[in-house]
């Protein structure tokens, strides 16, 4: 059923209920109308009669053709001075029902008690409700056929905008790589329906060109090792046939090894940003940065010992981040061994960390691309290093999950990286100037 019909019926359900509950209310309106306008009329006739009597005119001459009763009574008058009785009986002259309507007043009269009883005939409540019933069902056919009508003609000028609507969306093709393009609309439902639409195809395309670049660059960085593994198996089966020496086996066998390292780097690295976009690390819990920053720079010491590299830091004790403790080692692992892997033999890295940041800065040669580029998935600061180019993407998406701003800067032969926790404090500008007291002589 469409929309259309569904809200006319919807329509016709509420005005029936209302009219019949109409109906109902303007019976007893009308019928307590007529009932009390006779009663009245009656008893200001049985009151000109008690007048009449009181003066001493005969009430044989007043009621002469009058509908009355006039009874003496023995007792003295009830506390209700009048009464009212309603009778209906099947009139047999007339062959239809009569309803009258009897109106009896008591008076005190010269010493005397009286009763005066007048009556009249009424229109009958089944009469009256046929006559509403009637009006209801002609209001309500006459409504019925307007609705009908008018329904269709009502969908085509007021859904027009939404059926146009529904004609793009049809249309829309992601392999075409055009933005939805929607009519404006007055109504606020289309409106939302219309931004909600254009949303949702925008974001739909950026994640379509995402998986599409994606895609391509993962294709092209399997591809490398699986060449590399193929390579050295050939070489391998003839340096086994040709019987050659056993160390040029070994070291073929540990090309091999290299590259199925790497093709488990990529693996690992891709599973966990999957599992980040869908945030299935949403246990977030008060963690002690400061003592797992500390850890981080004990842990990889080895690397920077290999290296001869300088590493200068100044950890504010007490910082503490609501964090995955999980994705605080992978962001810490990354960020320390990308300053490790990217630095050069004797060169120096410098830690800072305060309530409200986290700085990273290491010497190093400038990237071959903006460092903007460099979240972005198998992105390379150099085309001839051995990384995947995964490790800031991770980062990217760790700091994005938990709203934390991330920056990377190259200025002077240093790379500096800067994990924003809090924006727009006082005790942010403090920490600013804490931070880069570590590096007096260095501007960023």
């Amino acid at each position: 059923m469409k929309l259309i019909n569904k809200f006319t019926l919807w329509y016709l359900c509420i005005t029936l209920a209302a009219m019949l509950v109409g109906v109902a209310i303007a019976y007893n309106k009308v019928k307590s109308g007529i009932d009390q306008a006779e009663i009245n009329r009656l008893k200001v006739f049985n009151d000109q009669m008690a007048r009449q009597m009181q003066r001493g005119v005969s009430p044989d001459t007043y009621m002469r053709g009058r509908p009355a009763e006039i009874t003496l009574l023995q007792n003295e008058i009830p506390v209700n001075r009048f009464e009212v009785h309603e009778h209906t009986f099947y009139n047999t002259m007339l062959q239809h029902r009569e309803c009258r309507l009897t109106v009896t007043s008591f008076y005190k009269i010269n010493g005397q008690y009286y009763s005066i009883s007048s009556y009249n005939y009424i229109t009958k409540a089944k009469e009256i409700l046929q006559g509403l019933l009637s009006s209801f069902i002609w209001i309500f056919a006459i409504l019925l056929a307007l609705a009908v009508l008018s329904a269709r003609f009502v969908s085509r000028l007021i859904l027009a905008p939404f059926h146009h609507t529904m004609k793009k969306v049809r249309s829309f093709n992601l392999k075409d790589k055009k933005p939805l393009q929607l009519p404006e609309v007055n109504a606020a439902e289309l409106k939302t329906l219309n931004s909600f639409l254009n949303g949702m195809t925008d974001k739909a395309l950026d994640d379509y060109r995402s998986l599409k670049e994606f895609t391509e660059n993962a294709s092209h960085e399997l591809q490398t090792p699986v060449a590399v593994l193929r390579n050295k198996l050939e070489l391998m089966t003839e340096a086994y046939l040709h019987g050659k020496e056993p160390d040029t086996i070994t070291g073929l066998i540990a090309d091999m090894q290299n590259a199925i390292d790497k093709l488990s780097r990529i693996n690992s690295s891709l599973t966990l940003l999957a599992r980040l976009e869908n945030n299935e690390f949403g246990n977030k819990q008060s963690i002690s940065f400061s003592q797992l920053t500390t850890d981080a720079l004990q842990s990889f010491s080895e690397l920077i010992d290999m290296k001869a590299i300088t590493l200068d830091t100044k950890i504010t004790p007490g910082v503490s981040v609501q964090l995955h403790p999980a994705l605080t080692d992978i962001l810490l692992g990354n960020l320390l061994s990308n300053a490790i892997r990217h630095n050069v033999q004797g060169g120096t890295i410098r830690v800072s960390l305060v309530k409200s940041r986290l700085i990273i800065s290491n010497t190093g040669n400038q990237p071959d691309v903006p460092t903007t580029e460099l979240f972005k998935r198998f992105k390379k600061g150099r085309k001839n290093s051995d990384s995947i180019g995964i490790g800031l993407a991770i980062v990217k998406q760790i700091c994005a999950v938990n709203h934390f701003n991330i920056k990377y800067d190259y200025a002077g032969g240093w790379h500096t990286m800067q994990i924003i926790f809090e924006e727009s404090t006082e005790s942010t500008m403090s920490d600013k100037e804490n931070a880069n007291a570590l590096f007096p002589e260095k501007q960023h």
